[in-house]
């Protein structure tokens, strides 16, 4: 019998009941996903929610202070900061606006597409029964909780009334802003891109994929987490190399 034919006479949950589960009670979440997987509701409110912030915060942004920031915060050579400063200012902030929202559709979408890819691969090799709807509708429902960081966003906003607000200190969950700083600038990279939500959003999947599989948490943990431990092991190399 298949995961998707299990108890195939229980109507499926309405999808904010999901979402709400999603935080409230993660087991039932995951279960109803295992009957019922579904990929665009989460996808599509996800990819909306945080394009909407970044369209916010463009709006707000004192765009010249902001030219100023990125300019500050990027490894720039001194001869070639004059250069790059027209480059910026040669687009306008609606020009700007679409490159950061294009980015992030895309960003995301890739994201979520090799995490479920990458889970699908391991579960073909295993022979395990979950295919790829799967894993992307578990990998897409288990990123619900950028949902906080967009919430935490607004409220930066919000509280920077003057428009000097840098994009590094948009997302309050992120570990740079919530007190992990340094003066190494790749390592401080990897404590901007690491927020508390994407913690949350791995321990769904890690959840999930033990819950699912009825595996073990050690080869649950190796094989939902390995990645992550590799990008953030050869961070952490180019850091301190």
């Amino acid at each position: 019998m298949t995961a998707s034919s299990e108890h195939s006479g229980n109507p499926p949950l309405s999808k904010v009941a999901v979402l709400i589960n999603i935080f409230a009670a993660p087991r039932e979440a995951l279960q109803e996903l295992k009957l019922h997987p579904s990929i665009l509701f989460p996808l599509l409110l996800i990819i909306f929610c945080n394009g909407l912030i970044l369209a916010w915060y463009f709006s707000i942004v004192d765009f010249e202070w902001y030219i100023d920031d990125v300019l500050s915060t990027a490894n720039i050579a001194e001869e070639n900061l004059e250069e790059a400063r027209e480059n910026f200012e040669s687009m306008s902030r609606n020009t700007m606006m679409g490159f950061s929202l294009l980015g992030s559709v895309v960003g995301l979408s890739a994201i979520f597409l090799v995490q479920a890819v990458y889970l699908s691969l391991v579960a073909a090799l295993r022979g395990d029964r979950f295919k790829f709807r799967h894993w992307f509708s578990l990998v897409c429902w288990a990123r619900a909780p950028i949902l906080l960081s967009v919430i935490g966003m607004a409220v930066t906003i919000l509280l920077s009334p003057n428009g000097q607000l840098s994009a590094y200190d948009l997302d309050p969950l992120t570990l740079r802003n919530l007190g992990m700083a340094t003066d190494n600038a790749t390592l401080q990279s990897l404590y901007n891109s690491i927020s508390l939500a994407m913690i949350w959003s791995v321990v769904i999947i890690l959840l999930g994929y033990r819950q699912w599989l009825e595996t073990s948490w050690p080869r649950a943990s190796v094989t939902v987490l390995a990645p992550y431990l590799i990008i953030v092991g050869v961070w952490a190399f180019l850091a301190f190399s």
